[in-house]
């Protein structure tokens, strides 16, 4: 056994090394298939023997931002993380960090797992790995080809944690209704963690918001604050369902544009007023998350602190690049809620500058793009620069903007990419920021242009 786990171990870093060399990608995926099928008790086992054990942290949007940031908090702290940091996220991409993190004799290299789990995975990676920790952050409509309605994604949580060992802790965002739910249904306990900001609040459930009904009775939730989508603060005057209290929590807070986050955090590590070098108020929920996965890790304060003031965007999520006398920022949309958030900030800061936005329709965009209909692209019609759709569904995004109301004069359609880029960067001023925002693969395939243009580093370099 020994021998046939070293050598799926060995045969993974090979794997790896060989696709970095070739230019096709950083091994994060390919290695991990590979190990796994040579080795099927890769993942029980070898998470078993990392000392500290491990936290999964799963939700539709804002994974990859909250791992981050709970890593750089855990690093702070003085521990060592097998993190899959590139975002790779299904069961071959965890594995394959832990192939590139493990001695050949199966040694972890590292104190603390941190696993990024795309939701859909979560459940199948509960029956292999007995976390520490889980995180769950949200839980959205997202890809409808791949995941199907949001209803049953919730029926496979709901059964993976009612089934959970009660030593494993989670951590819940008590804001959406359908995980506080599930909150309630854990067998072990329960850390909280949510938002009371009133004057940021939406004066109505959004059109996009994929649910207002009571997780218990199905009855419509009463809300007295509405942050993002379905998240705020609610009750059930019929069977007196409510959002739990949070034990973590961000009031006061105050959002600066694209640029960044003020708020006062309260809870689990007393009172303390923090700046977060990413925009909006769901890296807000980001935060909370990580924050309250850095208290059950055993993180002490000073280093959560250092955590987030030593943070920045994840590659893609508002990242911000500067190159050739201007600044171009990088927000990923996927879905309509993530789309709105981006939307949002976006509107909140006139601009004469251009947007770029790059939609694809690739597996891991999804096939159905029809969300883009349910995203609230109205919120552009006032922007007075010139928008460039791109991509394989450039002409379908010009058609959707169109029925937003905006100029059609305004729109331009380039489906290449460099070329749409290009063009976008001449119509930027000098000292001035270029918008864009893409779909995952819309993304990825930005920023290999950019790499060859010397713009950035390959994400799995940074």
């Amino acid at each position: 056994m020994r021998f046939r786990l070293a050598l799926a171990l060995l045969s993974g870093r090979v794997i790896g090394a060989a696709a970095r060399l070739s230019g096709r990608g950083g091994g994060t995926a390919l290695p991990g298939l590979a190990a796994n099928r040579l080795y099927p008790a890769l993942l029980p086992e070898m998470t078993s023997r990392i000392p500290e054990g491990v936290i999964l942290v799963s939700g539709t949007n804002g994974k990859t931002t909250t791992s981050r940031l709970l890593a750089l908090m855990l690093t702070s702290g003085g521990k060592r993380v097998l993190h899959n940091r590139t975002g790779s996220n299904l069961i071959r991409g965890i594995a394959a960090t832990i192939v590139a993190s493990s001695h050949l004799d199966g040694r972890p290299i590292g104190d603390v797992g941190l696993f990024e789990t795309d939701e859909a995975v979560l459940p199948g990676l509960l029956r292999q790995v007995r976390p520490r920790v889980v995180v769950l952050n949200n839980l959205f409509r997202d890809q409808l080809d791949r995941y199907g309605e949001l209803d049953s994604l919730y029926r496979s949580w709901e059964q993976a944690v009612s089934a959970l060992d009660p030593a494993v802790h989670l951590v819940v965002n008590a804001d959406d209704p359908a995980l506080a739910r599930l909150g309630e249904l854990a067998p072990g306990a329960v850390t909280y963690f949510g938002v009371h900001s009133p004057e940021l609040a939406l004066a109505e459930l959004p059109h996009a918001a994929d649910s207002g009904a009571c997780p218990r009775c199905t009855k419509p939730l009463v809300y007295s604050a509405v942050y993002v989508s379905h998240l705020g603060e609610y009750h059930c005057s019929n069977c007196g369902f409510s959002r739990p209290q949070p034990d973590v929590l961000a009031t006061e807070i105050t959002l600066h544009g694209t640029t960044h986050t003020e708020l006062t955090l309260r809870g689990l590590y007393g009172e303390h007023r923090l700046r977060m070098n990413v925009p909006g108020i769901y890296n807000v929920y980001n935060g909370l998350a990580a924050t309250a996965a850095a208290y059950q890790a055993g993180v002490p304060w000073e280093a959560v602190e250092r955590g987030y003031s030593g943070f920045s965007a994840a590659f893609g999520r508002f990242e911000r690049i500067h190159t050739e006398g201007r600044s171009v920022v990088l927000a990923l949309v996927k879905n309509p809620v993530g789309c709105n958030e981006v939307l949002r900030m976006l509107s909140s800061e006139p601009s004469h500058e251009p947007l770029l936005i790059v939609i694809n329709d690739q597996t891991a965009d999804g096939r159905d793009v029809s969300w883009l209909w349910d995203a609230d692209f109205e919120l552009l019609a006032t922007m007075e620069g010139r928008i460039i759709t791109s991509g394989l569904r450039a002409a379908d995004m010009a058609v959707r903007l169109k029925y937003a109301g905006i100029d059609a004069a305004k729109i331009q359609v380039e489906e290449r990419i460099p070329a749409a880029l290009r063009r976008a960067m001449e119509a930027t001023s000098v000292g001035g920021t270029l918008r864009v925002m893409p779909t995952y693969t819309a993304m990825l395939a930005l920023r290999a242009h950019m790499g060859e243009l010397g713009w950035v580093e390959p994400y799995w370099e940074e």
